[in-house]
């Protein structure tokens, strides 16, 4: 190789430099606007059109992702803001409550009709300061078969979505099991004595893993007080 070529080689300008520069003169092309007619860039669906229209569609794509977004989120706030009223509704309602019969009616009637369950379950572990619970089948006693299958929701004392196993639908939800696709079981805890709500849905994509379980758990806060202050109030 000639010294002459060697020159030339060193003296030749990559496309690498050549745009870091651009990325740091944004001004160049206010300097020289002629240059934007007559770059011409290959568009992904064949043609080639200027550098000023090629920039004009990326804006515009870029504006349809922020509409949609937008939307997205406004979607978010509109489903936010029909669920905290159906909160309140249901904090009224149990509120209004006077016994623990009136609390677990008011959950059957309100999570179908206004948080679209298909099931519903309440179980309390009998313990020395338990509540006095007049339905039997709501309690269980501490050394019962099936709280082996929520042991882990129990103990953790965290919100669980997504598919149950047939045992844990067949101990709450009994010949209704099968249909139960998704659930969300609630630990619930009542001064010293632990419980478990549980809503059920025959939609496999109503409870998921990933959900969010912000109002789930204010739920379970606010059963878990109403029983709690019944409790006090008959032992008053």
């Amino acid at each position: 190789m000639t010294d002459q070529q060697t020159l030339q080689q060193s003296l030749e300008i990559t496309a690498e430099q050549v745009r870091d520069y651009l990325l740091a003169s944004p001004d160049f092309f206010n300097e020289y606007p002629e240059l934007l007619e007559s770059i011409q860039v290959k568009e992904q669906r064949g043609g080639v059109v200027s550098l000023t229209m090629r920039q004009l569609a990326l804006l515009r794509d870029k504006n349809e992702k922020s509409q949609k977004q937008l939307e997205g989120l406004l979607a978010i706030a509109r489903e936010n803001d029909a669920l905290f009223g159906r909160m309140q509704q249901l904090t009224t309602a149990l509120i209004d409550a006077r016994c623990v019969e009136d609390v677990f009616a008011t959950l059957d009637d309100m999570l179908r009709e206004c948080f679209g369950a298909d099931f519903f379950a309440i179980r309390l572990i009998d313990s020395d300061d338990a509540l006095d619970c007049p339905i039997s089948d709501v309690v269980w006693a501490k050394d019962a078969a099936e709280l082996e299958y929520f042991k882990r929701i129990l103990d953790s004392q965290k919100i669980k979505c997504g598919l149950p196993t047939h045992a844990q639908a067949e101990a709450l939800f009994n010949e209704q099991a099968s249909d139960v696709h998704s659930a969300a079981f609630i630990p619930l805890k009542i001064d010293q004595q632990d419980g478990l709500l549980a809503i059920g849905s025959k939609d496999s994509d109503r409870f998921h893993p990933t959900m969010g379980t912000l109002f789930i758990a204010h739920l379970g806060q606010l059963v878990a007080k109403r029983l709690a202050s019944l409790q006090q109030t008959k032992k008053g």
